[in-house]
């Protein structure tokens, strides 16, 4: 039988994963200036991206892909922002973009918060105003005005964003306006209410910008040559984790891709490096240690970062000392605590496909509308801004990737098969049951989420 040194030895051979460390080495300039994480250098590129008048030569192209990121997001269903990303790029007329945080220009100030003009706080990173003709009545023109609040590793204010709002509503009453937070993944909760205060802000992620704006920019073949690298450094900054932390703004398909490979082939190397890492302190322990968190750290980082994000794993090392260390959990039981209708119902499951069929049993048995919800997709995860399906009429998610392991529930009702997403987490899928559970009205508790600190109130 192979040590665990040699079996690490022979994944950091391997062609992926040389791959992927070339990839994540590739040379970036605003690492090379220290500027990654900077808030001013993210709003200085996207002013400068959704601006048609740059030299890039993408014209309107980045803005209406914005905008689409925007009208997928929204609480409410505003087709009127899907309308617009599709519009002639003709029926645009005299595009604004402010950007720099010097919305002081556009007069939305209160006179007592004028102390508050000479700091960082209080101001918005790109502000973007264009009008919109109508097709058929040349004169008839109509504003829009798009301001975005960009987070890097700052914290949502609320308070703040509460400010901007109430200030917008009367300094552009008369106009269509769009507040859309750019944040980190990690700080966008159930809702844009939840997240912002208000479901009139719009919150997207940095990895929204990336699948739907910028690597489509990239393939655009309008793209100016030399514009084209300005925006791909971009890409490679946002793929690096802050400070050396595992949180990453983005990650692009050719590392996710190279990642599952690497995954299929070594799922026994991860397996060994995440039982090892709970264990007590050894030799063999700390050298794999020093492989994982400085030999190859942002090789580890990246492969953890997206297994985590694609919820593929149960668990994943943590190298914590020991009173840091996540308590290990046995998912070997999935239970749920069900009350409808005064009465309490437990079920019980040993792994996720069952605990799945037992639930969507019981969900028909009692009469409840569940096809409508497996006929839009239900999003895995605690959210609905997902990719991914736990469940949905095809086995396909929303990337149009095909389901990674495929179970079935036929209905009791209709003899339909829906579809289940397998290939995923037990922590994931009580969640993603729980979600479905209140959607439906029934009051739920997941006893090991909570015992364990990692239920989200949804």
């Amino acid at each position: 039988m192979k040590s665990l040194k040699r079996m690490l030895y022979e994944l950091t051979m391997d062609k992926d994963f040389v791959a992927l460390k070339f990839l994540i080495d590739r040379p970036n300039v605003f690492h090379v200036v220290g500027a990654t994480h900077l808030e001013t250098w993210h709003s200085r590129f996207l002013s400068w991206l959704l601006n048609p008048t740059e030299r890039h030569m993408l014209g309107y192209y980045p803005f209406q892909r914005f905008l689409m990121i925007v009208a997928e997001s929204a609480d409410e269903n505003i087709d009127d922002i899907t309308d617009i990303a599709m519009l002639n790029v003709n029926q645009f007329r005299s595009p604004e973009v402010i950007a720099e945080k010097d919305i002081n220009k556009l007069d939305i100030y209160e006179a007592e918060e004028e102390s508050e003009k000479n700091d960082e706080k209080g101001r918005l990173d790109v502000f973007f105003k264009v009008n919109i003709v109508d097709e058929k009545e040349k004169t008839n023109e109509r504003k829009l005005i798009l301001a975005v609040e960009q987070k890097v590793y700052a914290r949502v204010d609320v308070n703040q964003c509460d400010k901007y709002l109430r200030k917008f509503e009367e300094t552009f009453k008369d106009d269509k306006f769009l507040l859309v937070g750019l944040v980190p993944k990690s700080q966008m909760k159930e809702s844009n209410e939840a997240t912002f205060g208000s479901s009139r802000w719009i919150g997207i992620d940095y990895q929204q910008l990336v699948d739907i704006v910028l690597m489509p920019c990239l393939d655009n073949p309008d793209l100016n040559i030399y514009a084209k690298s300005i925006i791909q450094q971009y890409v490679d900054a946002l793929r690096m984790p802050y400070k050396n932390k595992r949180e990453k703004l983005a990650t692009i398909e050719e590392e996710r891709i190279l990642v599952r490979s690497i995954y299929d082939r070594f799922e026994d190397v991860i397996k060994a490096i995440t039982k090892i890492s709970n264990e007590d302190d050894s030799d063999e322990r700390d050298y794999v240690k020093m492989v994982i968190t400085e030999t190859y750290g942002d090789v580890f980082r990246t492969i953890r970062w997206i297994l985590d994000e694609e919820n593929d794993v149960d668990e994943l090392w943590n190298f914590s000392s020991p009173y840091q260390r996540t308590i290990h959990k046995r998912w070997d039981e999935l239970t749920i605590i069900i009350t409808h209708e005064g009465n309490e119902m437990v079920i019980n499951g040993e792994n996720v496909p069952e605990l799945w069929n037992k639930t969507l049993r019981w969900i028909e048995e009692q009469g409840l509308p569940l096809r409508q919800l497996v006929d839009e997709g239900i999003i895995l995860g605690s959210g609905d801004r997902g990719k991914r399906y736990a469940i949905a009429m095809q086995p396909v998610h929303l990337d149009r990737r095909k389901f990674t392991t495929i179970r079935e529930y036929q209905s009791i009702l209709t003899g339909e098969i829906y579809y289940i997403e397998a290939k995923i987490n037990s922590k994931s899928a009580m969640l993603t049951i729980a979600k479905l559970l209140k959607k439906l009205g029934v009051e739920v508790e997941t006893p090991l989420l909570e015992s364990s600190g990692m239920f989200v109130n949804i």
